[in-house]
């Protein structure tokens, strides 16, 4: 007896998370450009109706590896918000911890695919803010509260987060996905320890 429509079948969130582990991989080691349903069906060795099925459409499919990224990065944000005995600690923890990140973990490729996807349809880019960008400025802004107080609160908080990750982040898109590291080349050890003792001087220790 086929099941009645609108009834999922009992392994469906089974059926449905391992789908978005081959799509969110595939997301994160694609070429950078927007993906057709079809190209993301093929990925998952999937049909386009079963992706439908699964995810609605072609967005539902980019904000659920959006979400299905901010699942992953939530361990790291945690590590990043752990408070440091003072703003010049946090600074160096920050930077260290965050390029390993971006560099290594591929959270340079997951904002690169939110960015290009976000910027092409407005509700993906709600999205893409709330599941990856905002938590990573959050989890900054978090560990200088943590670490100084009631100096980090608000707009000076909000304010370190985008100093402390727009550098990083801009950095490795530069050199790592945009061909940077061919054609202009960053020292990247001495370029971010001239950030961080810039920024290191200028941040206030206490609350």
């Amino acid at each position: 007896m086929p099941r009645p429509a609108g009834v999922r079948n009992h392994d469906f969130e089974k059926k449905r998370s391992a789908l978005l582990d081959q799509l969110t991989d595939f997301a994160l080691n694609d070429d950078l450009r927007r993906p057709s349903l079809r190209q993301f069906a093929i990925a998952a060795g999937a049909s386009e109706p079963t992706l439908r099925h699964y995810f609605s459409d072609r967005r539902g499919v980019v904000i659920a590896i959006l979400n299905h990224i901010h699942d992953r990065g939530v361990p790291l944000w945690d590590v990043i918000a752990a408070p440091s005995v003072d703003s010049a600690t946090a600074v160096e923890e920050y930077f260290r911890v965050t390029q390993a990140g971006l560099t290594h973990g591929g959270f340079a490729r997951a904002h690169a695919f939110g960015l290009i996807e976000g910027m092409a349809d407005e509700v993906v880019g709600q999205a893409y803010l709330k599941a990856l960008l905002d938590p990573a400025l959050e989890a900054v802004q978090r560990k200088f509260e943590a670490t100084c107080g009631a100096t980090y609160t608000g707009n000076a908080g909000r304010a370190a987060a985008f100093m402390m990750l727009s550098p990083i982040l801009v950095m490795t898109l530069h050199q790592h996905l945009l061909g940077g590291a061919e054609s202009s080349p960053i020292e990247a050890d001495g370029f971010l320890g001239q950030i961080q003792t810039w920024l290191a001087a200028g941040l206030p220790s206490k609350g």
